[in-house]
């Protein structure tokens, strides 16, 4: 699972694959699909009330709005993310802010990087 938020769309946008048994030629397989859950954000740092309804029963709905709720915490309402730089190559070009799994916080990734999880420092 990855979760960012894009500042341009001002929304949260949550990705993940699950399994999904397929048939092809009377065989039987299994692919990962990948899913995709998007949820507006208001200019209040609140998500949006419609996208709330429809998501609401979703499993990662909780995730997404822990997720929205660290933001808030941080002073990160749309539009006024910046000065950051990204958590692997440093840059401050496009940086956005993502939820790391493993670290279950908020870390800072470039377009380039939005893939990548940050290297530690040991």
């Amino acid at each position: 699972m990855s979760m960012r938020y894009d500042q341009e769309r001002k929304r949260i946008i949550c990705r993940w694959e699950e399994p999904t048994r397929i048939v092809m030629n009377k065989k039987e397989g299994f692919i990962n699909r990948s899913r995709m859950i998007t949820v507006k954000v208001n200019d209040n740092g609140k998500l949006n009330s419609k996208d709330t309804r429809r998501h609401k029963k979703h499993p990662l709905f909780p995730q997404i709005t822990r997720f929205n709720k660290m933001l808030n915490k941080i002073d990160c309402l749309p539009g006024q993310c910046t000065g950051h730089k990204c958590a692997i190559c440093g840059s401050e070009e496009g940086v956005s802010p993502s939820f790391d799994v493993k670290t279950q916080s908020v870390i800072w990734r470039c377009r380039v990087h939005l893939a990548n999880s940050p290297k530690v420092d040991a």
